[in-house]
């Protein structure tokens, strides 16, 4: 180290008063450390500007630094219409606390990053000292008076070089930004699923509650021309009570299916965010639906890979972990810093002698038992850990493809196949009324033909709900946005 110093009896008055203020506090020794800027009110290094985020919920975007709010929010089911797939969507990104939680997340690894480029500033601290003592000489035993010291100053120090510790740091925190971003994409997309597939079994029940009235009436019917047919001595009693069983569990079907239709809505209103007893009513979706043709498994699996967000935020990591390795490996190296340092000393409470040095130190590490050396190996390690995880991700993401694939080229086949069921077991219940009024068939045949029309229409109607949840579940494993190809997203900007 170099050092230069000497006194100066020539004092400026700023510097007379920032040192004689300093002394007035009276607080023994302390630090202050220059601020730096505030990253609460400062544009974040939001993860939406890194990667694929969805603009249309605000999230991690633009000057707003104090996340989703419930009380900002302009809730769509206010409104006196059926709320759209879109619209449900869209309350829960910003109402979940789900994606609160890992927006907060994202929020401190911005912060992170700040902290870590802070190292490439200036360090000013503010210094004040007060002390008093006496000293003894050991071979006279000869006392000399006590003596105060007041002391004041400011210190400057600036590290010139650390063999590229803080840019691996840096680097280190901007990956795990990245990692914690893509990690709130995977979260907006989970919780956009399960909205998509709690509204596709709303929707679901309210046609089994269709199904069922419209069965429970037919039953009604079946009922009244029984007791005509008793009255007129063509069919026993026997055709009356078994009219009877099925209008009574048709009526039981009814209740059930009204009773899936509330705890649907409950579910829906969970998966939202919002209270589950919250009144709102859903748009009808289409009867039919456009069957497309699929690209090949070999094209989804690479859209997969590119568009998933889970599988770069273990790219993230991987990043992360390197920029670990390059942190522990820059140890080896020396560090430079330099210090400037400025103030007042004297035995008087107003110091009047001028005090200053300007210094530079180096310091090599010799021996620190072997820490640096283990700091590396759990580094690489660590890499090595995060890209098997990244490698076995990728073959589960591909695995998922693969099913969502064949998922929904089932339930499109069951749809075709389930419409002919349907059409067949509607043909046969209307021949056998016939047949019934004109005592070609008994009470039991019609009740048969028209047991297997509801069980037809039941299950045409889940044949469409899988066909709604395989798309869903399809669109979500090829990482593409939400409602994508049942209804697009931008039908909610106003």
């Amino acid at each position: 180290m170099t050092k230069a110093a000497g006194t100066n009896t020539h004092i400026t008055p700023v510097v007379r008063a920032g040192c004689c203020a300093s002394l007035l506090l009276m607080i023994g020794t302390g630090c202050t450390s220059l601020r730096m800027p505030d990253h609460q009110h400062a544009t974040p290094i939001g993860p939406s500007d890194r990667f694929q985020a969805l603009p249309e919920t605000g999230l991690l975007s633009g000057t707003d630094a104090t996340g989703p709010d419930d009380t900002c929010v302009q809730h769509p089911l206010e409104r006196d219409h059926a709320v759209t797939l879109a619209e449900c969507i869209r309350v829960a990104l910003e109402r979940n606390p789900r994606t609160r939680e890992t927006w907060y997340a994202a929020r401190a690894a911005a912060a992170r990053v700040g902290e870590e480029r802070a190292a490439y500033l200036l360090s000013v601290d503010l210094q004040s000292e007060v002390s008093r003592g006496r000293t003894v000489s050991l071979e006279s035993g000869q006392e000399n008076a006590s003596r105060s010291v007041y002391a004041a100053g400011i210190d400057v120090s600036y590290l010139l070089f650390d063999g590229g510790a803080r840019r691996a740091r840096v680097a280190g925190a901007e990956a795990v930004l990245a990692e914690l971003g893509f990690r709130h994409n995977t979260n907006l997309q989970d919780v956009a699923l399960a909205v998509e597939v709690s509204y596709y079994e709303l929707m679901g029940a309210t046609w089994m509650v269709r199904v069922a009235e419209e069965a429970s009436k037919r039953t009604q019917y079946q009922l009244e021309l029984a007791r005509a047919r008793h009255e007129a001595g063509v069919v026993t009693r026997a055709d009356v009570l078994r009219a009877e069983t099925q209008r009574a569990d048709a009526h039981l079907q009814v209740v059930q299916t009204r009773n899936g239709v509330r705890t649907s809505h409950g579910r829906l209103a969970y998966a939202m965010g919002i209270p589950v007893h919250s009144a709102f009513e859903i748009a009808e979706l289409p009867d039919e639906v456009q069957r497309e043709e699929l690209p090949r498994t070999e094209q989804l699996v690479d859209e997969a890979a590119r568009e998933r967000p889970e599988l770069r935020a273990a790219l993230s990591r991987v990043e992360a972990s390197r920029a670990d390795v390059a942190a522990g490996q820059a140890a080896y190296w020396p560090t430079l810093g330099a210090n400037v340092s400025a103030g007042h000393e004297d035995t008087e409470f107003w110091p009047e002698r001028d005090e200053w040095s300007v210094g530079l130190a180096v310091t090599f590490p010799l021996f620190d038992g072997f820490e640096r050396k283990h700091r590396v190996a759990r580094a690489r390690a660590d890499l090595g850990r995060a890209m098997a995880d990244c490698a076995d991700l990728l073959q589960g993401i591909e695995l998922e493809v693969w099913t969502a694939y064949w998922e929904l080229t089932e339930a499109a086949e069951a749809m075709v196949a389930a419409g002919t069921l349907t059409a067949s077991a509607r043909e046969s219940a209307r021949l056998a009324e016939g047949e019934y009024k004109n005592g070609i068939v008994s009470i039991v045949g019609l009740i048969d033909a028209q047991t297997a029309q509801t069980e037809a229409d039941r299950r045409l109607i889940q044949a469409r709900l899988d066909w709604y949840t395989a798309k869903a579940r399809f669109e979500w494993s090829v990482g593409r946005s939400f409602a994508s190809g049942n209804e697009p997203m931008e039908a909610t900007h106003e």
